[in-house]
């Protein structure tokens, strides 16, 4: 790169773009030498000429390029044979990034990037206009029918402001692809079956995040599968993209014989976890009713396409500003969603996990609702719930939340933490009883006092199967004398944030029946914290190798299908073998 670059107050100032245009062809020599060219005149030291580009002045970040009176760079064409328009093309800066961009105006589309070796060549789609120029990118173009004038572009600087560390050549991907779309930059986060890059467009020369899925085999392709499937019926256009839920920009690979898929979405600012346990003077409650009604919203769209999420937390909540410089926060990572129909596996992260998820009981778009109302206590954090809750298991968790939602400040969503899903409000409904149009069903049993009485019916009955069940041990799963029925494997892990602040736990006022969870687990057992908004697991740290909060899919997984009222058989004949069981 050039040597530094100083603005009009002295001040070290990223390199502007700057390069030549070097003729390639007869047609090119002359425009170049054209009379109404010379003030772009640049002279080499072999006494060849090109055409200088500078975006170093403020004032000067377009360059036209045509056969018309007001063009910066004349392209002759008198007879129009050669189909140059009178606005033909243009160079312009993308101001946030310093990219520079082709953008073709011509008629007939007659601009185009050439191939040449050992550089990448990026093509404009279809449904666009503009193209990304750079050391190494898009180095050779051409203007007119049969490419009648051809340059090469000879870089000086090419700007890119976020990629300023950055060593040339660039490299772009997809990796797998011939078709380029992006250069690659930093690795932001990871997960389990995927890891998220930072990266510029290669069309619009602006920052986006690209989503690189592992290897896309067996369980890692259904849950990359699935979250594409589920995020483009949300955003296959843009009038249902909803506003609140992460939008996907485009996508690559994941055909028929693909073993790897990428998609592109929005870079935001971070997630809601960073945003509260990072940000000073954050007004946590503040925060916690904006996060609850934008959430709210998205939940209710999910729900109007039949998708549940499964693992709403706050790290899959993310945010940036708005217009307004308010909070904005969308719903991301779909790589839990299903069909709710088809949902059976315990799924999620446990402080936020709905009780009739841990319990392998049917799963329907109230089991987000749940998740949604621990979520709020958790940016809350009422009665310490954000450090103490990874401490403890997930029975212990439904109960302290059922405990803290009859406290002061939770009367209009403490139907979201009923354990009997069926008493919990949709997601519309929700919205309804925050707009105080809905306090009839707030007033009616969607939560309150009924609430604890359900814990011991849902906590000590594995499957809800009622007296005559087979007895339950510490997990909650049914046992029958020295054999314990293997249920799925749960495509969970558990969850810490924070450090614990003090033990044993003192329940903060409110509530008339105070519940304080058992003793800590070990704090060994659980993953490493995310430190910022995308950052990448922690090394050996934690379940699975650390996923940094990620939802963690165990490398052993076995399906067992729950036991429905089509399957009566196997639970009688058990009762015939081994008799009645008592408590």
């Amino acid at each position: 790169m050039a040597e530094d670059y100083y603005d009009d107050a002295g001040q070290t100032a990223p390199q502007p773009p700057r390069f030549v245009m070097v003729p390639l062809n007869s047609a090119a020599r002359k425009a170049i030498e054209h009379v109404r060219n010379k003030y772009w005149q640049y002279q080499f030291e072999n006494n060849t000429f090109g055409l200088w580009i500078d975006f170093s002045d403020p004032e000067k970040q377009v360059y036209s390029l045509g056969r018309g009176e007001g063009c910066d760079i004349y392209l002759p064409d008198r007879d129009r044979r050669y189909q140059i328009s009178e606005y033909h093309a243009s160079f312009e800066v993308v101001e946030q990034t310093g990219a520079v961009l082709l953008f073709d105006r011509s008629s007939h589309r007659t601009t185009e990037p050439m191939s040449v070796n050992n550089t990448f060549t990026v093509k404009y789609r279809k449904d666009a206009n503009s193209v990304l120029v750079a050391q190494g990118i898009n180095t050779r173009i051409a203007f007119g029918r049969d490419r009648y004038y051809q340059f090469e572009l000879q870089w000086h600087s090419d700007g890119m402001y976020h990629f300023p560390d950055k060593e040339e050549p660039y490299a772009m991907g997809p990796k797998n692809s011939r078709a380029k779309k992006y250069v690659q930059a930093d690795k932001i986060g990871g997960g389990a079956y995927g890891n998220v890059y930072r990266c510029l467009d290669a069309t619009t020369g602006t920052i986006m995040a690209v989503k690189k899925f592992h290897n896309m085999t067996g369980k890692n392709l259904d849950f990359a599968t699935r979250e594409i499937a589920n995020l483009f019926r949300i955003n296959k256009s843009s009038s249902i993209h909803h506003d609140h839920i992460l939008q996907v920009l485009d996508y690559a690979g994941g055909g028929k014989d693909d073993n790897w898929g990428e998609i592109f979405m929005p870079l935001m600012e971070g997630n809601l976890k960073t945003l509260v346990e990072k940000a000073d003077g954050i007004d946590d409650w503040g925060v916690s009713n904006i996060v609850l009604r934008q959430m709210l919203l998205a939940l209710d769209c999910i729900a109007s396409h039949k998708i549940v999420h499964r693992d709403i937390k706050p790290e899959n909540i993310l945010w940036q500003y708005d217009s307004n410089n308010d909070y904005h926060f969308c719903l991301g990572d779909f790589g839990l969603s299903n069909d709710p129909l088809k949902a059976r596996t315990v799924a999620g992260t446990e402080p936020f996990m709905a009780p009739e998820v841990y319990h392998r009981q049917a799963q329907t778009t109230k089991v987000d609702i749940w998740s949604l109302f621990s979520t709020v206590v958790w940016v809350r954090n009422t009665s310490n719930f954000r450090n103490l809750c990874g401490k403890y298991g997930a029975k212990d968790i439904h109960s302290w939340l059922v405990s803290i939602s009859k406290g002061p400040g939770y009367e209009n969503i403490r139907g979201m933490a009923s354990v009997n899903p069926k008493k919990r409000p949709s997601a519309a409904q929700q919205l309804a009883i925050l707009d105080s149009a809905g306090e009839e069903y707030n007033e009616a049993g969607g939560g309150g006092e009924d609430l604890e009485d359900d814990l011991g019916s849902h906590f000590n009955r594995a499957m809800n199967l009622g007296e005559e069940s087979e007895p339950v041990n510490d997990s909650g799963y049914a046992q029958g004398g020295d054999e314990m029925t293997s249920p799925e494997m749960p495509y969970y892990e558990p969850y810490v944030s924070g450090l614990m602040e003090s033990y044993p736990w003192e329940p903060e006022g409110g509530p008339s029946k105070k519940y304080a969870p058992g003793p800590p687990r070990d704090p060994e057992a659980w993953v490493a914290q995310y430190e910022n908004a995308y950052a990448p697991p922690e090394e050996g740290g934690g379940s699975g190798g650390g996923s940094g909060g990620q939802t963690e899919v165990p490398e052993m997984w076995t399906a067992r299908p729950l036991v429905t009222e089509e399957e009566p058989a196997h639970r009688e004949s058990r009762r015939k073998q081994k008799g009645k069981y008592k408590h």
